[in-house]
């Protein structure tokens, strides 16, 4: 009867040691975090590109009023607001690493509609082309 309960826990232990080392093998980035990694400069890459398309909407309606790049840029700021508010409370704040989850997750839904209004302001600023002959 001891002969049955040795086999059994050795058996036992062999199936959970396998479970446990081809469980580990196959995760690997569990708490996501190089997916985060790749969300945070991409949220920081349109950050750095809808206020470069703001600055130069800025300066090129310094003179006179362009109706296009102005609904284009207060389109652009409406999509980014979430992503905005969340980096002047990252600046603002003394533990940047415990704003809260929602805003986050709020900028994270944001984040196309973002890039989508930056880029089509970004294509009204660019200067037409011309071919020359």
């Amino acid at each position: 009867m001891l002969l049955f309960n040795q086999k059994v826990i050795k058996l036992s232990v062999i199936i959970i040691a396998f479970a446990l080392f081809a469980g580990c093998a196959f995760i690997q980035d569990p708490l996501g975090q190089k997916k985060m990694a790749e969300l945070r400069q991409n949220a920081e890459s349109i950050f750095r590109r809808q206020n470069t398309a703001s600055s130069q909407v800025m300066i090129l309606t310094m003179d006179e009023e362009d109706s296009a790049l102005s609904d284009a840029e207060l389109t652009m700021q409406e999509a980014c607001a979430a992503l905005n508010a969340y980096v002047i409370r990252a600046i603002s704040s003394d533990d940047f690493l415990m704003l809260d989850f929602l805003a986050q997750q709020q900028v994270i839904s944001s984040l196309d509609n973002c890039d989508a209004a930056t880029k089509k302001l970004e294509a009204l600023l660019l200067p037409p082309f011309t071919v020359d002959d």
